[in-house]
């Protein structure tokens, strides 16, 4: 091998820079809807045939090319769009590097039709596998219509590491429907084979949301608003319904520009948290506006990736504005302004009592963590077992707790809660819904602790494994701050003085060794103890599938759950409400 210095041949270099511009014929579609958009259209087609391996079309009503730049166009690293350094940390434009349209006229035939507003006619320009043609005039409308045939005609090794058609072709949809989100302001069509495939008219994001993805989209997505930080969030995330074990409906948008950045995404998903499992795909549309200044997108061949200057900033607000957006929604029941309640209340037990005295002194490293008052919390009565209905110390007068707001609710085979909604029906899982208040709650006692407890008129004792006690040893602060207090009663024995308030249990031991099994499984999915022992107590702590509930009983835990911030998932990401509109209804009856 000749280890001599050489300047590579243009041709060579152009098709070495080509293959980091052009990987497929997607990549193509990318570079051309780049330039119409940075030329200022508001009107673009698309026409593809054999997954763009043969043709790709972008025709756009733009500001159209000088002909005197028609040569230049296609020259590397010309470009209208940057001048200076300092423009490209302060870019407005999709498109920069000068380096699109000679990588694709490296490995293609291309011809280019422009026409100035004004202009009589129009102007052509072929370029084929690098080598140009004239610049000749031609009939056209104003704007730029730019063809691209016979992809990597002259790199037949580049085909064969073409994927299947179906793949390719996916590829070009997901750049068109990526660009048609980030430009909802923008007229489009897409057109296969000669086939139709989209006709897209301007309008706001969700009503093009609702083109693309149909009319039933509409009901499962909420919107982001917030402006913190310097970083502007908008857009929409679907509620639990929409999510998916797999990828594919995740945009995010950067002053417009379609980006991928494992920051935003991470930071989408801990917003989302605890609403989604690990290897969950949550769909949303998240479009960003910040200073150029703030970010890079000159980091990457393609301009896909961006890096931030400031990632922490993004990543909080970000998981802030998704975490506004499922704290709203419209399947909550409509409370009557002055309804009272149809039936007696009940309300779960709790006792103002001294501490009790612990039966022999405790280890010092678990006592202290485990040892507290008891004391009363004002509540929403929630639903009890008969053997907890006992009598309780009451607080009287104005200190009393408010009457439960009551609506029309029906429980179905002692599982789900119906109630009408304003645009249909809602279902409620009992289950679900009494996790996601036990959660919550519980996270807010571990902000805010001291806690309530409900004294038990029978202490129990209970004599726990190695294992047991061990995470006992090691979460014992967190039980204290959700009111359990317990006491050491001998060798790995522990009395059971107490349990937080509003829990539905008849075997209190049996809950905590449950609850000491579930914090061991949630700690391997949640770094976080308070989330894992949150979760692990809404999950042995809520009511059950198959519990009777009164009115009053089922009044109280959906006015609780809708006042919850995230009333739409419990902490395992199973949908607490689901909801049926009228239009499906009607369907369903066959009225439409």
């Amino acid at each position: 091998m000749d280890s001599r210095i050489r300047i590579l041949p243009e041709t060579l270099s152009n098709q070495i820079a080509a293959g980091e511009v052009v990987e497929r014929a997607a990549s193509v579609l990318k570079e051309l809807v780049e330039n119409a958009l940075d030329a200022g259209a508001t009107r673009i087609q698309v026409v593809l045939k054999r997954q763009g391996n043969d043709l790709i079309q972008v025709i756009d009503n733009g500001s159209g090319i000088v002909v005197e730049d028609l040569p230049m166009a296609f020259e590397r690293h010309a470009t209208s769009k940057i001048a200076t350094l300092e423009d490209l940390f302060a870019l407005r434009s999709l498109g920069f590097r000068g380096e699109a349209l000679p990588s694709i006229a490296a490995v293609a035939r291309v011809e280019i039709q422009t026409r100035r507003e004004g202009d009589e006619h129009g102007w052509s320009y072929r370029v084929e596998g690098g080598t140009s043609g004239e610049v000749e005039p031609t009939a056209c409308p104003e704007g730029t219509s730019l063809t691209v045939k016979a992809l990597f005609f002259n790199t037949p090794a580049r085909r064969k590491f073409l994927k299947s058609p179906a793949t390719e072709y996916g590829h070009l949809l997901g750049v068109f429907k990526r660009f048609a989100l980030a430009y909802p302001m923008v007229d489009w069509s897409l057109m296969h084979d000669d086939h139709p495939v989209y006709t897209l008219r301007s309008g706001d994001l969700k009503s093009r949301i609702v083109e693309l993805y149909g009319n039933k989209i509409r009901d499962h997505i909420r919107e982001i608003a917030m402006d913190e930080g310097g970083t502007a969030a908008s857009g929409f995330v679907g509620t639990t319904e929409l999510i998916r074990r797999s990828r594919g409906d995740q945009f995010i948008f950067l002053n417009n520009r379609p980006i991928e950045n494992r920051i935003v995404s991470h930071a989408v998903i801990a917003g989302l948290d605890p609403l989604v499992r690990p290897g969950d795909y949550p769909f949303y549309v998240l479009k960003l506006d910040m200073d150029p200044h703030g970010f890079d997108v000159n980091v990457h061949p393609s301009k896909a990736e961006v890096k931030f200057r400031d990632e922490s900033a993004v990543h909080q607000s970000v998981r802030h504005a998704i975490r506004a957006a499922l704290g709203t929604g419209d399947v909550k029941p409509a409370i009557p302004e002055k309804a009272k309640p149809s039936a007696p209340r009940r309300s779960i037990s709790t006792r103002v009592v001294q501490p009790p005295v612990p039966q022999k002194p405790m280890s010092t490293d678990i006592m202290d963590a485990l040892y507290k008052p008891v004391t009363a919390e004002k509540t929403i009565p929630l639903p009890v077992s008969p053997d907890q209905r006992q009598p309780a110390v009451e607080p009287q007068g104005p200190a009393d707790s408010e009457p439960v707001e009551v609506v029309a609710l029906w429980q179905l085979h002692n599982k789900y809660i119906l109630s009408q909604i304003k645009s249909g029906l809602a279902i409620i899982d009992q289950h679900a819904a009494h996790e996601r208040i036990l959660f919550e709650r519980a996270m807010r006692y571990f902000r805010n602790p001291p806690n309530p407890s409900q004294h038990l008129l029978f202490p129990e004792i209970l004599e726990l494994t190695i294992d047991d006690w061990n995470t006992l040893k090691e979460y014992a602060t967190l039980f204290k701050d959700l009111g359990f207090v317990l006491n050491d009663f001998g060798p790995r024995t522990i009395r059971v003085e107490a349990v937080p308030s509003g829990l539905r249990v008849s075997s209190e031991g049996k809950l905590l060794k449950e609850l000491l099994d579930e914090v061991r499984e949630q700690k391997k999915e949640r770094p976080d103890p308070r989330e894992a022992m949150a979760a692990s107590f809404a999950c042995k702590g809520a009511i059950k599938a198959g519990d009777p509930l009164s009115e009053v009983e089922m009044n109280a835990l959906v006015n609780e759950l809708f006042r919850s911030e995230f009333p739409y998932s419990c902490p395992h990401g199973r949908p607490t409400v689901i909801k049926l509109s009228l239009n499906e209804l009607d369907r369903r009856f066959r009225r439409t």
